[in-house]
């Protein structure tokens, strides 16, 4: 198993949690028509003990675009919110959101530059050692994102970089085939995750919950992350193999995970699969980070 690493930026650390090569990893579940049991093989990775947390963010961004910032109540679709921690949590621990995958990948690439390690992500014209927040396309500022759509990913370099399917699937269930893993039973939910039962409409400090069996924290619940992987066209499962990276193109990308607003249902476990545009961001997705030894 990789021995985990810890990075600090401006003050801020993080660690890695190290997970060992596998074999034939059965992922899937057979009741989930986009995500038929498949056998998948990876090579070791780190990826990240929590969610990224909004001062990480903070600090290698320059901007907190999250919707839960501690300012006013806001307005989502139709209800309203208060974006204040829960008593006796901390702001800037509670994960980043309502960022879109042209922004977590940006984030990815900026925090492989603020670790001396190389970047992972290319992007035709874009320099990502003077890319600013502002400059990346959104559904708002309606900037071309063409060229973002094209983006290369090299995953032989030893920078951060969004996680596959495969890769945040397997981490999740903490190494078990079931694919509730350490969640499997309902009453034990709350011990492990933020939905609506327990979460009062809101994201939480990251770390309160209990860890699964990686070490790893909010694998289900609190916000969803994105992933690597364009989310097929056709709504198959995704393909199996050594390091499998989805599909070469679509137009959504893919979401794993419950988040803070998720209920209880048998079909929210490490086997759901969800998607959206690239160009949205939702209050109930963040991400989490992965990186090769």
């Amino acid at each position: 198993v990789p021995i985990d690493k810890t990075y600090t930026v401006k003050g801020v650390s993080f660690t890695m949690k190290g997970i060992t090569a596998v074999t034939d990893a059965v992922l899937g579940d057979n009741s989930m028509e986009d995500n038929q049991e498949h056998s998948v093989s990876l090579s070791a990775y780190y990826i990240g003990e929590t969610e990224v947390t909004q001062e990480l963010w903070q600090k290698v961004m320059g901007s907190n675009p999250s919707f839960f910032d501690n300012t006013t109540d806001k307005k989502w679709f139709s209800d309203t919110y208060n974006t204040a921690p829960a008593s006796g949590e901390v702001q800037e621990k509670r994960p980043v959101e309502d960022i879109n995958w042209y922004q977590a990948i940006a984030f990815c690439n900026k925090l492989s530059i603020a670790c001396n390690l190389e970047p992972c992500y290319e992007v035709n014209g874009v320099d990502f050692t003077t890319l600013t927040f502002d400059d990346i396309p959104t559904r708002k500022n309606k900037k071309d994102h063409t060229e973002w759509d094209k983006v290369k990913v090299n995953m032989d370099k030893k920078g951060f970089r969004l996680p596959t399917e495969a890769e945040w699937e397997w981490a999740g269930k903490g190494g078990s085939a079931d694919a509730w893993a350490v969640i499997c039973e309902n009453d034990k939910r709350e011990e492990y995750e933020w939905y609506d039962k327990n979460s009062d409409k809101k994201t939480h400090q990251v770390k309160l919950k209990k860890p699964n069996d990686y070490g790893l924290y909010d694998t289900n619940g609190n916000v969803a992350e994105w992933c690597w992987d364009w989310y097929g066209e056709d709504g198959k499962t995704p393909a199996g193999g050594q390091d499998p990276i989805g599909v070469s193109t679509g137009s959504e990308r893919t979401v794993r995970g419950n988040n803070w607003q998720s209920p209880i249902s048998t079909a929210e476990d490490y086997s759901m699969r969800s998607c959206t545009e690239p160009v949205f961001g939702f209050c109930t997705v963040g991400l989490r980070v992965v990186m090769r030894p």
